[in-house]
């Protein structure tokens, strides 16, 4: 049986971009506890069994790289052929602690400066939130600057191994070789 890396030919982080997308990941985390347990605790409804974003997304290949190290010992399908995240178990995450930036952001209100017009764009969770439901600014999570690091390690991993930076691995990808 091939593993996970072998399959989708992926060499592991240097440390150096490692700790930096961890640090990514620290700030993102602590971003999205301030919004849940502040001002928006009572709309937030995302809890454990919550599964209605877990789609079948993709990721860049630094995310894809770091997913398949963690999960080299749980090579095992769920055998989902729709739409939604084949890492799905009974609508619990079996990749959690190591899941992608889409993954951890997925359920709040998310903002994007829209720079061509100087706009706010927001996309926001429908079980979490009304479609009218008017947010302040310290309600949003403001995903640029996120996105921009996320961009910049990806593009430092793939320059470093000779890989596409603008190519996503669908999640469903990492178990293609068990057809």
């Amino acid at each position: 049986m091939r593993s996970f890396s072998e399959t989708l030919a992926l060499p592991p982080p240097d440390n150096d971009i490692r700790r930096e997308y961890r640090q990514l990941i620290l700030e993102i985390d602590l971003c999205v506890q301030d919004l849940t347990t502040g001002r928006l605790a009572g709309f937030c409804k995302c809890r454990p069994g919550c599964s209605a974003c877990c789609m079948a997304f993709s990721v860049l290949p630094l995310e894809a790289a770091l997913l398949v190290e963690a999960l080299v010992d749980q090579a095992e399908s769920s055998g989902r052929q729709d739409q939604r995240c084949i890492f799905l178990r009974d609508d619990l995450c079996r990749l959690y602690v190591w899941r992608p930036v889409i993954c951890r952001t997925q359920g709040m209100a998310l903002a994007y400066i829209d720079e061509a017009t100087q706009t706010i764009e927001v996309s926001a969770c429908p079980h979490n939130f009304p479609d009218d439901a008017a947010f302040e600014h310290d309600d949003l999570l403001f995903m640029d600057p996120f996105n921009e690091r996320l961009a910049d390690l990806n593009l430092r991993y793939c320059r470093q191994n000779s890989l596409v930076p603008e190519r996503r691995l669908a999640l469903a990808d990492f178990f293609s070789w068990q057809g």
